[in-house]
Formats: C-alpha cells, sequence, structure tokens
C-alpha cells in the first residue's frame, strides 16, 4: 500500500455519482463506479457514501476479507494521509461508537426480552434496525414469538427430582442443552469484537455455535476462537457463482466445523420496512434536495438483507447432489415450512430445519411451531428419520422445553444473542444461564429430569392449529 498515490479527501467528495463513485475504507480510496449497480444491498448503499468515507458504515457487517476476495486491485485508487474527520465519523450509525449512555445494567437482566431492551438503549438506531426488523410489518416476526403460547404444558406431580439434565446431541455433536447459538450476522453492530465473543460464551457452557455465513467475522476469526472439543456448524448460502460457496464449504471443512446448514428460504431478500426507513434517512441527510425525475432511494430488501445474488436453480435432488459431492458431514436444510418438505429432507437424508427466517423473509409465513404441530399430526415418522431443529420467537427456556416435547431435537436462537452480544460477552454468557435455569425450572415443575424424557404427553395443543389445510 505505501506505493500508492496520495488522494486528498476534498479530490474523493468529486466522485459522488453513478457516473464515477469513490468511497473511502480504512483510508484506502476505491472507485466503485462499475460495482454500483451490482452491489448485493441495492445501488443505494454505496452511492450514499459516494465521495466520502465508509468505513464505520461497512466494518461492523462485512468480514476483514471482503474487499480483498470481491474487489478487483485495479478498482484502488489510493490512499488518504489523513484520518477521518471527526464531523464525517459521527454522521454515521455504528454500535461500537455511538454507545449511549448506559441504562439497563446486566445485573437487572432477568429475562430475554431485558436483552432486547439493554441494546436499545446501548445501540445506534441503524445498528437496532439491522438485528430487530421483519418482513413487511412484522407481523409474523411478533406471531413467531407469541405462537409458542399455542402449547400448553401438562405437569406430572409426586415425581421425584433430585437434579436436571440438559445435556443431548445435536447432529451427532454432544452438546450441554438442546438450545444454540443460531446463525445470524451483523455481530459487530452490536459489539466491536463481533460474533466471536459468542463462540467464546458458547465454549464457557458447552453449546453449539452454528456460524452465520454472512458473519461479521471471518471463517478464521470464528475457528480460532474455538476451543479444543468445541463444536461449530457452518451455515451455506448457495451464491449465484456456486465455485464461490464450493471454496467456502471446502475451506470450512478444513478449519475443523463439522456439519452444515443450507439456507433455502432467502433466494430473493424480503422487504424489511423498519431497515428500508433507516436507508432513506441516511439516504435524505445525504441528499437534501429531492428530485422527483429520479428517485435512487433504496426499495427493497434493507442493510440487513445485504448479501450477494443466490442460486436461485436447485430442485431436491440437484440440491442434496451438490452438497453430498461436497461432503459427507451432517446437512440441515434450513428454511422447512411444511411438514411436506420436511418428509422430503427424510427421503434425501437430511435434516429439517423448521424456520420462517425470523419473520424476516415471507409475511404470513407459519412459524416453526406450527410447522412442528404439522409434522406432529401428518407425518410423526419424520421425528424417527431425521433430526428436526427449530427456531423463531423464542424467548423463554419454557418454549425449548415445548419444542422439545414435540419432537425437536435443537432450538436454534439468533436475535436474542445479538441483543446480549450488546453488553459483550457476558451478555452472552448471561443469556445462556437465564435459559437454562429456566428450562431447569420448567421440567422440575413437569416432573421431567432428563431431556430425552420429554415427550407429547407433557403438552398439549390448541385444535385450531392442527386443522387440515382450508
Amino acid at each position: 500500500m505505501s506505493s500508492l498515490r496520495i488522494c486528498d479527501r476534498s479530490e474523493v467528495a468529486q466522485h459522488s455519482s453513478r457516473k464515477s463513485c469513490w468511497v473511502i475504507i480504512n483510508q484506502i480510496v476505491y472507485d466503485f463506479t462499475s460495482y454500483v449497480d451490482a452491489h448485493p444491498g441495492g445501488p443505494q448503499a454505496i452511492l450514499t457514501y459516494g465521495g466520502r468515507d465508509a468505513t464505520e458504515a461497512f466494518e461492523p457487517i462485512h468480514p476483514s476479507d471482503t474487499l480483498e476476495k470481491h474487489i478487483k486491485p485495479e478498482s484502488i485508487v489510493g490512499r488518504v494521509k489523513t484520518p477521518r474527520p471527526v464531523q464525517d465519523a459521527t454522521r454515521e450509525s455504528n454500535a461500537a461508537s455511538e454507545i449511549p449512555p448506559r441504562k439497563m445494567r446486566l445485573s437487572s437482566i432477568v429475562n430475554l426480552t431485558d436483552f432486547e431492551v439493554a441494546a436499545s438503549e446501548r445501540l445506534s438506531a441503524r445498528a437496532f434496525a439491522f438485528i430487530r426488523a421483519g418482513a413487511d410489518d412484522e407481523k409474523t416476526e411478533q406471531w413467531n414469538r407469541d405462537s409458542w403460547q399455542l402449547v400448553r404444558f401438562r405437569p406430572r406431580i409426586l415425581r421425584p427430582i433430585e437434579s436436571i439434565d440438559l445435556s443431548t446431541t445435536i447432529m451427532g455433536a454432544p452438546v450441554s442443552v438442546p438450545f444454540f447459538i443460531a446463525p445470524a450476522g451483523g455481530g459487530k453492530l452490536a459489539h466491536s469484537s463481533g460474533e466471536v465473543l459468542m463462540t467464546q460464551a458458547a465454549a464457557k457452557y458447552g453449546v453449539l455455535h452454528w456460524v452465520c455465513n454472512m458473519a461479521s467475522c471471518t471463517q478464521e476469526d470464528m475457528a480460532q476462537a474455538r476451543v479444543a472439543n468445541q463444536t461449530q456448524y457452518w451455515q451455506i448460502y448457495a451464491k449465484a457463482d456456486l465455485a464461490v460457496t464450493e471454496k467456502e464449504v471446502r475451506r470450512a471443512i478444513e478449519l475443523g466445523y463439522k456439519g452444515f446448514a443450507l439456507t433455502v428460504d432467502a433466494i430473493r431478500a424480503g422487504k424489511r420496512s423498519r431497515d428500508l426507513r433507516m436507508a432513506v434517512t441516511e439516504y435524505e441527510a445525504t441528499y437534501p434536495e429531492e428530485n422527483e425525475d429520479e428517485d435512487d432511494s433504496p426499495m427493497s430488501g434493507g442493510v440487513s438483507a445485504q448479501r450477494g445474488a443466490l442460486w436461485s436453480s436447485f430442485d431436491w435432488q440437484a440440491a442434496i447432489k451438490w452438497l453430498r459431492g461436497l461432503t459427507d458431514l451432517p446437512i440441515a436444510i434450513k428454511g422447512i415450512q411444511c411438514w411436506e418438505d420436511a418428509v422430503l429432507c427424510t427421503n434425501y437424508g437430511v435434516h429439517p430445519w423448521l424456520s420462517n427466517h425470523g419473520g424476516r423473509q415471507l409475511e404470513g409465513a407459519p412459524s416453526a411451531v406450527e410447522t412442528l404441530i404439522k409434522i406432529r399430526r401428518h407425518a410423526p415418522r419424520v421425528f424417527n428419520k431425521a433430526e428436526v431443529i427449530v427456531d423463531g420467537g423464542v424467548m423463554r427456556g419454557t418454549d425449548v422445553v415445548k419444542a422439545i416435547a414435540l419432537g425437536a431435537k435443537g432450538v436454534a436462537i439468533g436475535r436474542a444473542f445479538l441483543y446480549a452480544l450488546a453488553l459483550g460477552e457476558v451478555g452472552v454468557s448471561k443469556a445462556i444461564q437465564i435459559l437454562k435455569s429456566e428450562m431447569e425450572t420448567c421440567m422440575s415443575l413437569l416432573g421431567v429430569t432428563r431431556i430425552e424424557d420429554l415427550n407429547v404427553s407433557h403438552v398439549t395443543v390448541r385444535q385450531a392449529t392442527v386443522s387440515s389445510h382450508l
């Protein structure tokens, strides 16, 4: 980099349009003109920072090797000599640098909902919108939480309870609890150290960490944070250039990831209005003079939906053949939303992961517990042939117990751990402790001492939720 020419920030500022768009990241000046329309988050994500320093917006949501992987050397214009001006730095929303005064203390947090409140007090509006955003009016995101109330308990009394054993296995890996940290990106928006703190907390308590393909830390970062005998799994997005994904999978195997999940419910990004409004606010602040003849404001996805174009031509046979050509490690198909597709998973020797992407993709999609109930009614054989995983709206240890009783093997939790990450590794650790304690209390009151003893006799389901299709 020492041989690069020196650019003045005033020179960079002159290149702020589609015709010539330069952006500064970590004091390096990039010419993104040819990349504007190809950016997975839409052109406005780049144009908003045309002629300016985008470091504070870029770093929290991109792994450190992103530019090296995707930007050609000839796109590097030069470097700026001076550090980022204070007035520019304060314009961007950044969870690591714009932390409001502390309000809710860690010691006052008693449940996972409290972590959401604590995160809202600490994170910038942009960072919080990234994590909180759901599709459209966010009714499905809320339904994910509410739908666990469709299941009620049937406690059995006068059962000796000496100790509670929460240990189990998930896709062959022994774990201390049946819940785990779900693949959810943007960790550096919550904390400057990112998702590696999740891996460290998971190690302390024997919890599985399923690492997100869109994590703000690299595959190598996450693997290096792992301790001896700790299990990590890797999430797969099948990118439009499958060679890129194949390289990622092979690298994950080299780094010691022991299982995979192919996410299949995101071939097109859902419309996340909360996130889009934040992007529009940033756009209007950058371009205060309205031009009704040419509206470049963002209309789809949002910053929480930014990822490269995905391969959309897979059918079941092609997808499984492709995956099995890469690895014989355990595979889950993430994004199953009906019992028929869960059956297809068993036909192809993979595990069904019931998920509507945290309510971020399709407004009106069924919650995981609804799909779980449908499998229990229409295809209970699935539970004998595969391990069923669920996610979405899990906010209590009692929700985890309900899922296990209905037949799930593992329960993934995403947003809540991202909120906890806003308080650092100790926040993630406390979230794990809270869930464990709630599970232990719940099982004691149900009269059950071991995870493997939970079954459908311990719950009852409202009949309306298991009615036949209309």
